[in-house]
């Protein structure tokens, strides 16, 4: 029963949010301020039973359509194994929950929650990803609000440069995550009705798509910098990540129809956790070896 509710919440998208959000909130801890653990604590639990509540109400609102799709008419509702009674409860109390939480830490948490609920479940859900090839884009956005939400919850900030840039890596990380798989099961999208990028558009002007996305997504890797409060311990793992994903890019883009797809898709994942993780290591170690060594 857990594992189907853990289905029902997509709960490996949820790690990797739940991912984003920790990465915003250690990389927007202040120096001169002690860590607030608690308050951490109770962010990842609001955003957790928000994200859980939020994908579960996304397949509720597609279950007609996750039947017509081979890859999808396993999940819980399509197949039966839940009944949408026990969603719609599942539903009602991860979101309740999680927007008690974000409520009792701040009322901002609160609002770019509702925001990512909103923006998520309704426009993209309900009309963006029904009508237009490019709904990743807007789509994007309640993607990227949580890592934006933790280091709101760690600052008090949303503003602030460093925030923009980790909202905006998150943001164009999506495109290419996105739209590979979108071209792998461009056949399932097509038999459902939904009109893709890889399925209105075709594989060549995707493979552009992806080009130009994933390039502005490794130089706003390349420019953390500029914006975030790091140096060298960031920019060397970070420079050879960024030559990583250009290397399995040109592989894709000469063979999208190849294995190359995957090994693209799981090089982009996993630099998204290496950006986040060497930032985070690098703000760190000020306490570690002190601003002067790392600085000077």
């Amino acid at each position: 029963m857990l594992k189907m509710y853990a289905e029902l919440a997509k709960s490996g998208i949820v790690s990797l949010v739940l991912i984003s959000v920790t990465g915003g909130y250690l990389i927007g801890q202040p120096h001169d301020q002690p860590f607030n653990g608690w308050r951490m604590l109770g962010t990842l639990l609001g955003i957790l039973f928000l994200a859980s509540g939020s994908s579960a109400l996304n397949q509720y609102q597609e279950r007609a359509l996750d039947l017509l799709m081979p890859r999808t008419r396993n999940r819980p509702l399509p197949s039966g194994r839940m009944s949408e009674a026990q969603a719609l409860t599942f539903i009602g109390v991860t979101l309740a929950l999680g927007l008690a939480l974000l409520a009792f830490l701040s009322w901002k948490l609160l609002g770019l929650g509702v925001l990512a609920v909103v923006s998520y479940n309704f426009f993209y859900t309900l009309w963006w990803k029904r009508k237009l090839p490019f709904a990743a884009i807007p789509g994007a956005v309640p993607g990227a609000l949580p890592i934006l939400m933790g280091y709101l919850a760690a600052t008090g900030r949303v503003t602030a440069p460093a925030g923009i840039y980790v909202f905006l890596i998150l943001f164009y990380w999506q495109m290419p995550h996105f739209w590979v798989l979108a071209h792998r099961y461009r056949e399932d999208y097509a038999q459902g009705g939904v009109p893709t990028l890889p399925v209105a558009h075709g594989t060549a002007r995707t493979v552009k798509e992806i080009l130009f996305w994933s390039l502005g997504y490794v130089a706003l890797a390349l420019l953390a910098p500029w914006f975030l409060d790091v140096r060298w311990i960031y920019w060397i793992p970070a420079f050879l990540t960024s030559i990583w994903v250009l290397w399995t890019l040109v592989g894709f883009s000469r063979e999208p129809d190849s294995r190359h797809w995957l090994k693209f898709f799981l090089t982009v994942n996993f630099s998204l956790i290496i950006y986040l993780g060497a930032a985070v290591l690098d703000h760190w170690s000020y306490w570690i070896m002190g601003p002067i060594w790392i600085r000077g």
